[in-house]
C-alpha cells in the first residue's frame, strides 16, 4: 500500500505499459532511421557495399603476408589461354553492352560457355555438363522474358559514378584473382580422400560427385531444392494475373512476323522430344556411377520442353502437358523428404541412404540404391521450376491478346 501510495504522489506517473510502448516506438523509429541511411532502393548501393565491405575483410586477411604460396604452377596450353581469353572477352562485352540487352545476353552466354569447356578441361565433367545445360535454360528464359522489356535501357549514372563503379570493378576482380592464385599456390588438406574411399561402400556408388550430393551431402541438396521450389512459387505468385503488352517490332523495328511458330521448327521438335527425354532417363540412371543424376536429367528434360514451347506455342503445348508444375515442384520436395525420413524407421540418421543388388532375367544383376528416390526429388523439382517459369511467361502472352 506504501508504494501504491507514492505512486499516487509522483508527478510523473510509472506505466509499465508506457515505457514497453515508448521502446517499441524507439525501436521502430532507429529501423527507419537506419533504413533511410542504407537503403534507397538502389542496387547500386547494394552492390557498392558488398563489394566494398568484402574487399576490405579480404584485404585484411592478405595484409602483411605474401599472396602466392610455395606449390609449382600448372603449365598453361594454348587451348586454356584461348578459352580464358574469350571468357575474358565475353565478360568485358557484357559490362560494356550492358544497355543493349539482347547483346549482352549473349556475351553472358558466351561466359557461361568458356565456364563449362574450363570445366572439361580441368577434369570436371559433371560441373562441365551442368554449367553447358544451364547456359542453355537460363539463356533462353532469359530471351523470352527480354520479350516484354525495352531493347536498351537509358543512361541512368552520371559519368564520375561510371568511374567510381568501374574502379571498385576492376578491385573486386583483383581481389578475387588474387584470392584464386593464392588457393592454387598453397597445399591444403582436403576431404576428397576420404569421399574417395566411402563412396562405394558408404553410398554405393562409383560416381563421387553424385554421391556427395544425394548421401553425404543429401541435407544440403534437400535445402537448395526447397529454395529453388519457395523461388517457383514466388515467380507464379509475380506473374499471376498480370498484363505486360509485348512490343509490336523488333529492335530493327521490323514488325514480328506472323508465322510465329515456323513449321519446319515444329516439325523437327517433335522427333526431338521422345529423344531428349529418353537420354534424361539415361543420364538420371546413370548418374550414381558415372556422370549424370536428377539435377542433369532435369536440365535435359527442360531443355526439351523449351523447345516445344518455342516451336509450337505456349496454348497448343500446354494442351498436350496439362500436368500443373506446382504439383511437380511439391513432389519433389516431399519425395525428397520421405526418403530422408525412411532411414529412421531403420534407426539410422535423416536422409541415410542404403543399397542393394537386384538380378532380372533379361537384364541381369544391376545395383538399387535408395538415394535414386532422393534424386528423382530432385528431378521433379528442377522439371516443375522450368515448367513453371514457361507457362507463366506464356500466360503473360496469353493474356496480352486477351486484353
Amino acid at each position: 500500500y506504501r508504494l501504491f501510495a507514492l505512486h499516487d504522489r509522483l508527478t510523473f506517473k510509472v506505466s509499465g505499459k508506457a515505457i514497453t510502448e515508448g521502446l517499441i516506438r524507439g525501436l521502430f523509429e532507429t529501423g527507419r532511421r537506419l533504413d533511410r541511411l542504407l537503403d534507397n532502393r538502389s542496387l547500386v548501393r547494394y552492390m557498392f557495399l558488398l563489394l566494398g565491405a568484402t574487399l576490405a575483410i579480404g584485404l585484411a586477411g592478405f595484409w602483411g603476408g605474401p599472396v602466392r604460396g610455395g606449390e609449382a604452377l600448372t603449365t598453361a596450353d594454348a587451348g586454356t589461354l584461348l578459352g580464358g581469353l574469350l571468357l575474358a572477352a565475353g565478360a568485358l562485352a557484357t559490362a560494356a553492352k550492358h544497355r543493349n540487352r539482347f547483346v549482352a545476353i549473349l556475351m553472358l552466354g558466351l561466359v557461361g560457355l568458356m565456364t563449362s569447356l574450363l570445366f572439361a578441361r580441368f577434369s570436371a565433367p559433371d560441373l562441365a555438363l551442368t554449367q553447358l545445360l544451364i547456359e542453355i535454360v537460363t539463356v533462353i528464359l532469359i530471351l523470352l522474358a527480354m520479350y516484354f522489356l525495352p531493347e536498351a535501357t537509358p543512361p541512368e549514372t552520371s559519368v564520375a559514378q561510371r568511374g567510381r563503379d568501374a574502379v571498385l570493378g576492376i578491385l573486386a576482380g583483383v581481389g578475387v584473382a588474387a584470392l584464386t592464385f593464392a588457393m592454387l599456390t598453397r597445399s591444403a588438406d582436403s576431404i576428397s580422400a576420404f569421399h574417395l574411399a566411402e563412396s562405394k561402400p558408404g553410398g554405393g556408388g562409383t560416381h563421387v560427385v553424385n554421391v556427395i550430393l544425394v548421401d553425404f551431402r543429401g541435407f544440403d541438396t534437400l535445402g537448395e531444392v526447397t529454395v529453388l521450389g519457395i523461388a517457383a512459387v514466388g515467380i507464379l505468385v509475380l506473374l499471376r494475373d498480370l498484363v505486360i503488352k509485348g512490343p509490336d517490332r523488333d529492335w530493327l523495328g521490323r514488325p514480328w512476323a506472323y508465322d510465329r511458330y515456323p513449321t519446319v521448327l515444329a516439325v523437327i521438335a517433335k522427333p526431338l522430344l521422345p529423344i531428349a527425354l529418353l537420354v534424361s532417363a539415361f543420364l538420371f540412371l546413370r548418374g550414381h556411377n558415372e556422370p549424370g543424376g536428377g539435377f542433369i536429367a532435369a536440365l535435359v528434360a527442360g531443355v526439351a520442353l523449351i523447345l516445344q514451347y518455342i516451336a509450337e506455342g505456349t496454348r497448343t503445348t500446354q494442351a498436350r502437358f496439362r500436368h500443373d508444375p506446382v504439383t511437380f515442384i511439391g513432389s519433389g520436395i516431399l519425395l525428397a523428404v520421405l526418403t530422408g525420413l525412411a532411414s529412421w524407421f531403420f534407426g539410422y540418421p535423416f536422409l541415410t541412404s542404403t543399397y542393394t543388388y537386384v538380378t532380372l532375367p533379361v537384364v541381369g544383376k544391376f545395383e538399387l540404391a535408395s538415394a535414386m528416390l532422393f534424386d528423382l526429388g530432385v528431378f521433379l523439382g528442377v522439371v516443375g521450376t522450368v515448367l513453371l517459369i514457361l507457362t507463366g511467361l506464356g500466360g503473360l502472352t496469353l493474356r496480352e491478346e486477351k486484353a
